[in-house]
Order: C-alpha cells, then sequence, then structure tokens
C-alpha cells in the first residue's frame, strides 16, 4: 500500500504543477477565442489576419438610424463599422437591447462591431474613464461570447491633454477591470490629445500593452489636420507605432478639419502598404460645422458625397482594399477565394484593387465594353514599338488546388496596333515572386481569352501578383485602350 501510495501522490502533484502552468478558464484562454493581437496584427477567431477597412456611425446622436446604416455600409464592401454610444454621461445612455441588436444586424450583414463610448471625449478625469468602463461591465452580458465579432474601443479621445504619461497611468489602472469582468475582447485605445497625439503611444503604448494580462490591445491614431496634416506625418505616425511591435488602426480621419487639411490620399495608400486598418469619419450627420465629413447624403447611402465616393470606390478605398472576415465565411477563410469556375475580379464594383504600369491614364472600371456583366476594367497606353503594358493586382491570394487561370482581355479600334497586339496572364509566387505566365496570344478589338495552366505551378497559396502583360508590334504607335474582365479560376 505504501508503494501505491507513493506513485499516486507522485502523479497527484505532477498534475498539479502541469494544471498550475494552464490554468483551466484563465483569462489568457478565454483571449484565444476571438481578435487577438500578434505583434503589429490584428488576428481573427481563425487565425488569419485582419485589417479593417469601414465607417464610422453616430449612433448616439441618431438612435433611429442603425437599422438603415448598417446594410448601407455593408453594401460599399465594408468589413467594419464603428459605432458611437453613449453611457449617460453626455447623451441619452443606449440600452443593452440596442447593444444585442446592433451586433446582430452588422453580423448579418458581415461586418465587425468596434463599439465605441463617446462621453469621455476629450476629459483628462479618471472619473469620465471609469464610467466608460463601468458602462462595458454592465453590458458584459451582451458582449461576452462576441469576442469573434466585437472589438471594444474603451472611450473615444479620452484625454484631451497633449501628455502621454497621465494617458497611459489611466489606462494601466482600467484594463485590468475590463479583465477581471470577464471582458476578453481585443481593446483599442486612442491616443491623447484628443486621438490626436500619437507621442503618448510611441511613448507609452508597451507600457499600456503590457498592464493587459492577455496582451490583446491594439492602438488608435485619429488623423484629422495635427496627426494627418500631410505625407510625412502620416507615414511617421504610422511607422513609429509599427516599429515597436504594436498594432495600430486609423480610428478616424477625414479629408479635411477645423484647423487645416488632411491628407486622405497618404492615409489610405500608406495604410494599405502597411497593412493597417482604418474607419472613415463618418458616414453622415456631422451637422452643419462639420458637413464635409459626411460620406453620404442620406443614410441608405444612395447619394454619396464627393468623399464618400472617394473613400468607397477611389484607389486605395473600401471597394479595391477589403476583405470580409473569415469569421463569417463558411470555410473560415483557409480555401481559395472562390469555388471553380467563378469569377474572382469582375470590376462591376470598381477596379478591385488594380492598378496599371506603363498607362498614360486609368485604370477605371467602366462600361462601353464588358464580357461578364456591366463593367470591365480599362486603360489607356500610348503604342510604341513591341512596348510592354501592364494591368495588375499585388495582393496575397490562395489560388490551391486550381487547374486554369483566366482572362478576357481585348485593345479599342482606335491608334495603329499595327501587325496587332499580344497579351498574356502571368502570376507572381512565393517569397521569391516567381514570374509564371500562359504564353502570349493574339489578341483583337474582339474579346479573347487568355489562360494559365496552373496544376503544375508551385506555391499556390502564395499567389503574390496576378496581371496582363501587353506587348504592342513593332510596327505600332499612337493611343489607345486595352481592357479586361472576368478574371476567373476553374
Amino acid at each position: 500500500m505504501k508503494g501505491k501510495s507513493k506513485v499516486i501522490l507522485s502523479l497527484l502533484l505532477f498534475f498539479s504543477f502541469v494544471f498550475s502552468l494552464f490554468p483551466f478558464g484563465s483569462s489568457a484562454e478565454a483571449s484565444t477565442q476571438g481578435f487577438r493581437v500578434n505583434g503589429t496584427q490584428l488576428l481573427d477567431a481563425n487565425g488569419n489576419p485582419f485589417v479593417m477597412r469601414g465607417v464610422n456611425h453616430g449612433h448616439a446622436w441618431y438612435k433611429d438610424s442603425y437599422t438603415t446604416v448598417i446594410p448601407a455600409v455593408a453594401a460599399t464592401g465594408a468589413n467594419t463599422i464603428r459605432i458611437v454610444l453613449s453611457d449617460g454621461g453626455q447623451w441619452q445612455k443606449d440600452d443593452i437591447d440596442t447593444i444585442r441588436n446592433i451586433i446582430a444586424l452588422a453580423e448579418q450583414h458581415k461586418l465587425i462591431s468596434v463599439l465605441e463610448v463617446h462621453d469621455a471625449t476629450g476629459y483628462d478625469s479618471m472619473t469620465s474613464l471609469n464610467r466608460a468602463v463601468d458602462y462595458w461591465i454592465e453590458m458584459r452580458s451582451a458582449l461576452i461570447g462576441k469576442e469573434d465579432t466585437v472589438i471594444i474601443n474603451i472611450a473615444n479621445e479620452w484625454y484631451g491633454t497633449w501628455d502621454g504619461r497621465g494617458w497611459a497611468d489611466g489606462y494601466k489602472q482600467v484594463i485590468p477591470r475590463l479583465r477581471n469582468a470577464g471582458l476578453n475582447h481585443t481593446l483599442m485605445i486612442d491616443a491623447a490629445g484628443w486621438g490626436q497625439y500619437p507621442q503618448s503611444i510611441f511613448d507609452y503604448g508597451r507600457e499600456v500593452f503590457n498592464a493587459d494580462p492577455n496582451r490583446n490591445v491594439m492602438f488608435s491614431i485619429h488623423m484629422y489636420e495635427y496627426a494627418g496634416g500631410d505625407a510625412t506625418t502620416v507615414r511617421n505616425n504610422i511607422d513609429r507605432v509599427l516599429n515597436q511591435n504594436l498594432a495600430l488602426v486609423i480610428g478616424e480621419f477625414g479629408h479635411y478639419h477645423t484647423n487645416g487639411n488632411v491628407d486622405e490620399d497618404t492615409i489610405l495608400s500608406y495604410s494599405q502598404q502597411r497593412g493597417v486598418g482604418w474607419l472613415a469619419w463618418s458616414w453622415k450627420g456631422n451637422g452643419q460645422e462639420w458637413a464635409y465629413l459626411d460620406m453620404s447624403n442620406d443614410w441608405a447611402g444612395t447619394n454619396l458625397t464627393w468623399y464618400g465616393n472617394r473613400m468607397i470606390n477611389g484607389t486605395d478605398g473600401i471597394r479595391a482594399t477589403s476583405k470580409i472576415a473569415s469569421v463569417f465565411t463558411e470555410d473560415g477563410g483557409t480555401t481559395p477565394p472562390s469555388q471553380p469556375g467563378e469569377t474572382l475580379y469582375s470590376f462591376e464594383g470598381g477596379t478591385q484593387g488594380w492598378s496599371g504600369s506603363n498607362v498614360s491614364g486609368g485604370p477605371w472600371a467602366v462600361t462601353e465594353w464588358s464580357s461578364h456583366g456591366s463593367r470591365s476594367l480599362k486603360a489607356d497606353v500610348a503604342l510604341q514599338g513591341n512596348s510592354k503594358h501592364y494591368l495588375s493586382l499585388t495582393q496575397n491570394i490562395n489560388l490551391s488546388n486550381r487547374a486554369t487561370l483566366t482572362a478576357t482581355v481585348r485593345h479599342a479600334n482606335w491608334g495603329n496596333a499595327g501587325s496587332g497586339m499580344q497579351a498574356k496572364i502571368y502570376i507572381k509566387t512565393g517569397s521569391n515572386w516567381t514570374w509564371y505566365d500562359g504564353g502570349s496570344v493574339n489578341i483583337s478589338q474582339n474579346s479573347t481569352d487568355v489562360s494559365i495552366n496552373l496544376t503544375s505551378i508551385p506555391n499556390l497559396s502564395q499567389v503574390r501578383e496576378i496581371g496582363i502583360e501587353f506587348t504592342a508590334a513593332g510596327n505600332s504607335s499612337g493611343q489607345t485602350s486595352l481592357y479586361a474582365d472576368n478574371v476567373r479560376v476553374q
């Protein structure tokens, strides 16, 4: 009996040690069930990188509009909507049923919800910050279990002073309160200085991040005239956060603000280059003073403003760069982007991120010709002897288990094509961006298919670029246009 008792005692001690290393029900375990931060990346519940492309909506001031706005924002191709809520400090408090309804409707339309409390905006007091935290704790039964579709932006632009020390000390106090209440969502924290003092993140962001036992915090810069006024400022502010291995989103920005211009073009292009999310301010309802920040003239989005059209349909805008979170796809984002025989790029909603090289204009999505649907991709080119022109998409694409990739192309009937033009479809794969193409074919003013056999190409799960190379004849000259449509796989 003594020998057997020693064995049992040894086993009990061993398992006690193992359980101490991996405690059941810990916050660290719970935090892996939804969004989580990994270095500079935000990962969704399936472990796939998620880059926000979306819109802010002022629900706190227009409480009856969300049932119209959420479907309208989803129709733009956005993957995220940031919702302004009130804890009752300045505006009418949003109750728990409203939060449940907003989350459910956003999920129905495949939108991630970033929920923020707006009442603490510009305040430095711990009272206002703690009131926001109290609100989240009060609403926790609507939030727990939604870690895969909801991100909690603790308090909009808390800490108006341009000082990082007080800002950091405040957040270091309240983050453990949220975790102890069972809220294991990714937390978003706005910079000090009304969101426009990113030096607070540069100096103290790592401290704030480490104050979270879950290590699941990302930071937000609001890029208006001070944090986003010119290209150099935009790039430096993004780089200085990412260089600390912290995750970043541009939580608000416009094209202009009270005291000056905002470089929205660089915000969009550099965010795309660095894999940083952004949420444009705002859908509608900015009042007479800030009406220029309205993206739509109506809640349903049927009449976009210039600014709204730029954010949605312009270069590096929502339609060109947004990807729906994999938690909303049946396969969790593990299979290629379409089913066999389906179109990858139809250009019905815009250029879908495609660009041109050695072109004199475009590319644009146009209605003057199409092989499928009502639109195609068009670029203007200046023909010269044996000149090469490209339409391409640089983006990580998974084409595993696909047999062929095909596009339909043509050239216009103006200019001098000489003895004729040729085109080939190509891909670049792997870390070395290795080129593979389907060979050149003669094309004309009518529709011509160009294809590439994928069956023997390696690294199809890491396709870096898809493109079409057009080659002019040696005796060609003048201006013409090139078209591509219905890029598809089988």
